[in-house]
């Protein structure tokens, strides 16, 4: 029986792209253990996207449907940039679960700097990759970028009161934040110049003309408009496992659907409580 690999976007959004990895045979050993019939170990490590659970658990709840055989942890940090994961007590959360893959899902952040210097977000991504790498043998990586977010911007002024009282105030408004494209780019750039993969979320939903609007215009961000709404989070998880399934199945471009490599539909299961958090 074949099983839909295509969890749709809300039909408001517009530019979208396949939903698929960037060099997702860089995963071959972790595919390989999985077509073995062993268990995997996965972690993702992010920002306040990964540490407000739900797109975790939407991640981890799909994988899961499609590789039984599989353990997954994630650990996220409200604020976090990728530097902050390469210290040591980071380090040691991460080899302490020893995983065969980890997600990393950072960019947000970076993207609400100031404009990214490419070559010094590669080197971070070097230290982090090289220090996991050096404890956990044989570990493979899956990069995220950031989905899109908004910055707010000045749109005029006015004054109150007089004399000492005399206060100026600023009206703004909410753009998107263009600088979110530099840091997905950035991130591509150092997965294929690295060998690693890359599911850039940025340029599937919609890229530099539609991707942070997308999600704004399909109710799916929060009104903070940097982080999600439930639905917003539950989607980007279902769509990463899915995108990992085609990978793993090599059919990312063969169309929306696909047969089993073990012959079978997934099953339903029960809520996935196999999440540790820290």
């Amino acid at each position: 029986m074949a099983q839909s690999l295509t969890t749709p976007f809300p039909s408001t959004f517009r530019n979208t792209r396949t939903n698929e990895l960037i060099d997702g045979q860089t995963l071959a050993p972790v595919f390989k253990k999985i077509h073995q019939h062993k268990t995997i170990k996965v972690m993702q490590i992010g920002d306040s996207h990964v540490k407000g659970n739900i797109l975790p658990r939407a991640l981890g709840s799909t994988l899961e449907r499609y590789f039984p055989r599989m353990e997954f942890t994630y650990y996220g940090m409200n604020g976090a940039w990728a530097r902050r994961f390469y210290e040591q007590d980071m380090i040691n959360r991460v080899v302490a679960e020893r995983p065969d893959l980890v997600i990393v899902s950072f960019g947000t952040n970076e993207a609400h700097g100031n404009t990214i210097d490419e070559r010094a977000h590669a080197e971070t991504m070097k230290t982090l990759t090289d220090r996991i790498s050096e404890r956990c043998p044989g570990v493979c990586f899956l990069f995220t970028t950031p989905p899109g977010s908004f910055i707010s911007q000045r749109t005029g002024s006015y004054t109150t009161g007089s004399g000492r009282r005399k206060r100026t105030h600023y009206t703004t408004t909410k753009v998107p934040n263009q600088n979110t494209a530099n840091v997905a780019r950035s991130i591509v750039n150092f997965c294929r110049s690295h060998r690693m993969a890359v599911w850039d979320i940025f340029t599937i939903a919609g890229g530099t003309t539609s991707a942070c609007t997308n999600w704004r215009n399909a109710g799916l961000m929060n009104t903070d408009c940097i982080h999600y709404l439930a639905t917003g989070y539950t989607l980007q998880g279902k769509l990463l496992g899915e995108a990992i399934y085609k990978a793993y199945t090599g059919t990312a471009t063969s169309g929306s659907q696909t047969r089993m490599m073990h012959g079978s539909t997934p099953k339903e299961k029960k809520p996935y409580k196999t999440v540790k958090g820290f």
